[in-house]
């Protein structure tokens, strides 16, 4: 899963071990065009056994410095 998200420029922000259970949460951004067919890729990626929930969290810009 993490590196799904690192390909597509995805930041981990946490995650954490759902007490009582065998569930792992992970709380991530990613640009929004890095989240088309994120779904299919990380459920491929991890045999279905990951279900993600995107959800618009913020705007963001982002500068690229050229040398």
């Amino acid at each position: 899963m993490y590196a799904v998200l690192g390909r597509r420029q995805g930041r981990v922000l946490s995650g954490d071990m759902t007490q009582g259970s065998a569930s792992f949460t992970i709380t991530a951004v990613l640009p929004v065009i890095e989240s088309f067919q994120f779904a299919q890729e990380i459920r491929k990626q991890t045999s279905g056994l990951a279900s993600p929930q995107l959800v618009f969290s913020h705007w963001e810009v982002s500068i690229t410095v050229l040398f």
